[in-house]
């Protein structure tokens, strides 16, 4: 049982080397999630500005403590009173934290302060593009219930486990607001207190808040009287029309004196000018009096009007402090009202029930504000982690989960449990090349545009090394299984178009012609004889029945190799060889002077005639193209061939290795 559980975990799909294997080949998506992430989180520390918060605590001294003589009356009674003290606690904690105080805080202070319209660049280009609704509501369209959702959301009220103390906190980006909500919250917290508890106990904290707040009342008054005083009004908003009204009238009074002045003037002018007998007789000396009057008169009203003037300017630059002073005393007055009424309620309360005082005092008042980043800096931290974490669960998820194909060369053994011949990695676009070759240039095989490459029989080919190494372990193999027959069938074939048989058939047949053992026939069982084997343009190449003749002589196309297709010569267009015509043609294949027969067989599907022609070879090569062919395929495929015949070797093509050689246990 050991060993089997040892076999099941050696052969598990998910080790370390699938990890690495995974998340390197996939680090450009990683890295682009570390990318979103880490811009995210650059647009969270810059565009939303850091808030300020301010702190208070409170005692809650009635959770007593209790003693006891008998220990274990002791132990059971400091566990009762932990279990009371905790009770309290989150009684208070609860009314810290309702609704109820938060609407009365936003009714106090105003929607319009606490819900200011949002200055940071993200809400202008919100507004800017019209997309107001889908900013919070702030400004002139907040509500009193909206500022209350402020207030909660801001708000935070915690407490250690076993301690009597609470830690009271509120959150703006004004820092003036967040001490003024902390101060009004902890006020009309000990009010809302004796509402929910109705305990007389309190009242002489009520008493000591409706004397500061009639203290408070009576400062605004007396600053407010102060500046009435210095303007001479008893109201602003009479006294601003009353001097409005007094300019008017002032400034159309001078405007008729000024014209009866110039009248007078015109004609003590007039008459001067004429020097008539009508003039000494009228007596201009009456004249003059009554026009030094009325120059005497506009000078009255001109500084008449620059009084009233100097006022209203007086005036004007005080409007805001008496504005001020006047809702001050506005709110003030409120409070008194309402701290009276309570001290009221209070004192019913001690006188009905003096037990039940709660003794709650503010050991912290609201402390000044104080920048927080905490959060902001969490964001980033964890938009940054995030999209790291993101990344390589994505790399993940894709190269264990969904990915289906065999990637590493390992996994055939581990876990499909197929031997593996051997693997040839991708090297630098070298690797196995398209089954057509190029009409235009016969002479050179090329993968690109720009770079030729070697044609896999010769032996400067990246190819070749690998060829050697099939042919010598074919070699051994064929002498272990005492398969001294002539000739040796091999066949090659994959599972697609692209995964290489035929480059490894050519270089396969190649490598086996320079042993100089017997002559080697490539065949090609795909094509038809005017679309001959890519890797042989313009060399010799003939039906496969006439290179079978013994008596026919046939032209190489290299040194010991000799180039076969199968179709008739006057086909037209690709053709196939059908399972008869091949199990016909065996005594021809097994009575030719050929010593190794490479067959370049069609890929693996459904109506490929590889599945029956593989039972006669002596070697069949099945090859695999990593990152490509479906593990299950493969499973299926193998099982099917090897229940035939056991001479499948399994080699995998293009194999490639995304980890760093220093990590990578598998190199």
């Amino acid at each position: 049982m050991a060993e089997i559980r040892h076999e099941t975990q050696q052969h598990s799909g998910l080790n370390l080397s699938a990890i690495l294997f995974a998340l390197f080949k996939r680090k450009r998506t990683i890295i682009v999630c570390a990318a979103v992430g880490i811009i995210a989180a650059a647009a969270v520390y810059f565009l939303f500005p850091p808030c300020y918060e301010s702190q208070a605590k409170l005692l809650v001294r009635y959770v007593l403590e209790r003693s006891a003589v008998d220990p274990i009356e002791a132990e059971k009674a400091a566990a009762a009173s932990n279990t009371e003290g905790d009770r309290v606690i989150g009684a208070e904690i609860e009314i810290l934290t309702s609704r109820d105080l938060a609407m009365q805080v936003a009714q106090a202070i105003g929607p319009q302060r606490l819900l200011p319209p949002p200055q940071d660049l993200v809400s202008r280009i919100v507004r800017a593009i019209g997309l107001k609704g889908l900013l919070p509501a702030s400004g002139a369209s907040a509500t009193e219930s909206d500022a209350a959702e402020a207030i909660s959301s801001g708000l935070k009220v915690i407490s250690s486990k076993g301690s009597n103390i609470i830690l009271v906190s509120y959150k703006n980006r004004d820092p003036q607001i967040a001490t003024l909500v902390l101060q009004e919250l902890l006020s009309r917290y000990f009010v809302k207190h004796l509402e929910v508890h109705r305990s007389a106990g309190a009242f002489d904290f009520v008493a000591q808040q409706t004397d500061q707040v009639r203290a408070r009342l009576n400062q605004t008054e007396d600053a407010l009287k102060s500046l009435r005083q210095k303007t001479g009004i008893a109201s602003l908003k009479e006294g601003s029309a009353a001097l409005t009204a007094e300019a008017a009238k002032t400034q159309e009074q001078l405007n008729a004196a000024e014209a009866d002045l110039a009248e007078q003037q015109a004609l003590v002018n007039q008459k001067a000018e004429k020097g008539s007998k009508t003039w000494r007789k009228t007596k201009p000396t009456d004249q003059k009096p009554h026009a030094a009057g009325l120059q005497a008169k506009v000078e009255t009203l001109k500084s008449r009007l620059r009084d009233v003037q100097q006022r209203t300017k007086q005036l004007s630059e005080l409007a805001p402090q008496i504005e001020d002073l006047e809702r001050k005393k506005e709110m003030d007055e409120a409070n008194y009202k309402y701290f009276a009424a309570s001290l009221e309620k209070a004192r019913v309360d001690e006188a009905l029930d003096p037990s039940k005082m709660p003794n709650i005092s503010a050991v912290q008042r609201p402390s000044p504000p104080g920048l927080e980043t905490k959060t902001r800096d969490k964001m980033t931290l964890v938009l940054v982690v995030g999209g790291i974490a993101f990344g390589i669960a994505l790399a993940l998820l894709k190269g264990l989960v969904l990915n289906q194909t065999v990637g590493r060369p390992l996994q055939l053994e581990t876990q499909l449990h197929i031997p593996l011949m051997l693997s040839i990695p991708y090297a630098n676009g070298q690797f196995a090349l398209p089954r057509t070759g190029s009409p235009a240039n016969p002479g050179a095989l090329t993968t690109g545009r720009r770079h030729p490459k070697l044609a896999p029989w010769e032996a400067g080919h990246f190819m070749r090394p690998f060829c050697d190494a099939i042919r010598d372990r074919l070699g051994l193999y064929f002498e272990l299984n005492r398969l001294t027959h002539k000739p040796k069938l091999v066949g090659v074939t994959g599972f697609s178009e692209e995964a290489g048989a035929s480059t490894l058939a050519a270089g396969l047949a190649a490598s086996l012609s320079e042993t100089n053992d017997g002559k080697v026939l490539l065949v090609d069982v795909n094509l038809g004889p005017e679309e001959v084997h890519p890797f042989f343009k313009g060399k010799p190449a003939y039906p496969l029945n006439k290179a079978l003749k013994p008596s026919g002589s046939i032209t190489s196309a290299a040194d010991n190799l000799y180039l076969a297709t199968v179709g008739s010569p006057n086909a037209g267009g690709p053709a196939q060889i059908g399972l008869k015509k091949f199990f016909d043609m065996m005594p021809n294949l097994k009575a030719s002077d050929f010593d190794y027969i490479i067959f370049d067989m069609p890929a693996l599907d459904q109506t490929s005639p590889t599945w029956g022609m593989a039972a006669f070879m002596d070697k069949l090569l099945l090859i695999v193209e990593a990152e490509k062919d479906n593990r299950e395929v493969i499973k299926r495929s193998y099982g099917k061939l090897i229940a035939e015949r056991n001479n499948v070797a399994v080699v995998v093509n293009k194999s490639r290795s995304y980890v760093p050689k220093w990590l990578d246990s598998e190199s």
